[in-house]
């Protein structure tokens, strides 16, 4: 894969006056906000009243400086987006209401909202605002069909199309893909940082090249894992990823999370990275040594079996939910000596403080590596990372990228082409 050009809308010559479409990510986890609302009534009375709010508004940050270039440069800006599964009906608690209301006060911007199902130019002509909202765009069944009679619907409402929501990039979705059809289309300032890091680490990473992959799905892992076999140094395995590869290799596993539909793969997998097998440039992929199990024990891993049999935790079958200690030994001193580190997927049930040890660790190694071009993807892993670089309170980001492409990343890194980039790249 060749360095893509990307159609940047730093290349628009003219925005003035423009109306510009962004489709964004404002898929953001909500959380309920309560407030108590004193009322004078004959009796003294609390009225307590809940509404949603963002919880994580990493995404919306994300897309901030694009919104903000377009304004400076004199478009007026339509934000479209979804958020949940609404399933092609109205349902209110998925209502982008709490997103235009973080967006506004990250923007220092009064944001319209429209709640039409499928604004029209009038009712767009009758808002003065140059920033507007859309109401969810699943709320409608052609978005998730990719229906170009939508998408045209969509596309009359502005004069350029602009793609800053990466995370849903890998979505044959009306308002990312079938609407390119109808307009002038660009990436985001975003979205063309999120190709950009991601093709340079498929194209000409520097090397050492270490992938850290963890995570419960292994289907989703697999095409990136085989493509770094091509271009990594290692590849470190972690989370419930591991637990098929070691079921491969012959451990008994008892209980941990696996599909045993990828025992097979995974066993040519490891055959084909295995010392004396590896082709020439070949990684190395490397499994857990040591792993904690859900008794909180922590085993080491031998041939056919790991030492000492689990004991099962409250009448359940025992389930492997971390890293040991020397897997982190062995991880930390391979990500040391790196020099471009890909991370996708936790160590282990890292929900669990009690199993969050090896993500952490393995985080903190990451981080300290600072002469290291640092990719960290999956949303997961990136609230660790972020947790950490809050704790430390230091300027620890320069030569790191935080991904929120989630399944996008996954599926650009193992070479699939993603529909929400097409006629994006030259």
């Amino acid at each position: 894969m060749s360095n893509p050009k990307i159609k940047s809308i730093k290349a628009i010559k003219n925005l003035k006056n423009k109306t510009v479409l962004v489709r964004c990510d404002f898929d953001v986890p909500l959380k309920q906000q309560t407030t108590n609302n004193k009322q004078q009534t004959t009796k003294k009375s609390s009225v307590v009243s809940c509404k949603l709010s963002v919880a994580d508004d990493s995404r919306l940050r994300a897309a901030t400086p694009t919104i903000k270039y377009l304004l400076s440069k004199g478009a007026r800006v339509v934000l479209m987006g979804h958020l949940g599964r609404p399933g092609g009906v109205v349902k209110k608690e998925l209502s982008l209401l709490p997103v235009k209301n973080r967006l506004g006060k990250l923007l220092g911007e009064k944001i319209s909202f429209i709640s039409d199902e499928i604004p029209s130019l009038a009712t767009l002509a009758r808002d003065d605002g140059r920033l507007i909202m859309l109401e969810n765009l699943r709320f409608n069944p052609g978005e998730e069909k990719n229906d170009p009679k939508f998408a045209k619907k969509l596309a009359k409402l502005g004069d350029i199309y602009v793609n800053e929501a990466f995370a849903v990039s890998h979505r044959s979705a009306a308002s990312v893909d079938a609407i390119k059809k109808f307009l002038p289309s660009y990436a985001g300032l975003n979205l063309e940082q999120e190709i950009l890091h991601l093709s340079a680490v498929l194209n000409k990473p520097q090397k050492p090249m270490v992938a850290i992959i963890g995570g419960a799905k292994i289907e989703t892992k697999l095409p990136m894992i085989k493509q770094f076999l091509k271009s990594a140094d290692y590849i470190l395995i972690g989370g419930g990823v591991a637990n098929d590869f070691l079921k491969a290799r012959g451990y008994e596993i008892y209980g941990s999370l696996v599909d045993d539909d990828y025992i097979n793969e995974a066993g040519k997998i490891l055959k084909k990275s295995e010392i004396g097998n590896q082709k020439s440039g070949e990684a190395k992929l490397i499994l857990p040594i040591d792993v904690v199990w859900s008794d909180n024990k922590i085993r080491s891993l031998s041939a056919g079996a790991s030492k000492g049999t689990p004991g099962s935790a409250g009448g359940k079958t025992p389930k492997i939910l971390d890293i040991g200690p020397k897997t982190i030994w062995l991880f930390s001193g391979i990500i040391k000596k790196a020099k471009t580190i890909v991370w996708n997927g936790p160590m282990g049930y890292f929900e669990d403080k009690k199993f969050a040890t090896g993500t952490e660790k393995i985080a903190e190694v990451i981080l300290a590596n600072k002469k290291a071009q640092r990719i960290i993807g999956g949303g997961e892993t990136g609230e660790v990372i972020q947790k950490i670089i809050r704790n430390q309170k230091s300027e620890i980001r320069k030569n790191i990228f935080i991904s929120i492409g989630g399944g996008a990343m996954l599926e650009y890194l193992g070479g699939k082409k993603l529909p929400g980039l097409d006629k994006l790249i030259k």
